[in-house]
């Protein structure tokens, strides 16, 4: 079973995703912020991040995250409601990128494409 961290501050967000990514493929694991997932010493299989997180952003998370050995070969997943957040998220080194508003169908297919990397 593939292991899922999701960072986003908004309880509705976090709801839909552990209902979306569940046993028997993917455990999820739920984080506020960035710093909670940086005191996380477990590693997942994909990082789904928000870019818009009190403390330190999810674009600063990624670029965290992308030049540590442990966690740069892990496919990041930013998602935001930002017209910008493709070059963005790109200039921080994340795998794939998902505007806001967005469907769980996309959610779902787009995790999926990058999991294909992990298998």
């Amino acid at each position: 079973m593939k292991t899922l961290f999701f960072v986003e501050d908004d309880e509705s967000l976090q709801d839909i995703a552990q209902l979306v990514f569940r046993e028997p493929k993917f455990t999820v694991r739920v984080f506020n912020s960035a710093e909670e997932l940086l005191d996380e010493r477990d590693v997942p299989h994909v990082y789904v991040l928000d870019k818009q997180l009190p403390g330190i952003d999810g674009l600063e998370l990624c670029r965290i995250l992308k030049s540590n050995t442990q966690t740069n070969g892990i496919p990041v997943v930013m998602v935001s409601a930002d017209p910008n957040i493709k070059v963005l998220a790109a200039s921080a080194g994340a795998d794939a990128v998902l505007e806001k508003p967005f469907s769980i169908h996309e959610l779902e297919t787009l995790v999926a494409n990058v999991r294909t990397q992990i298998s």
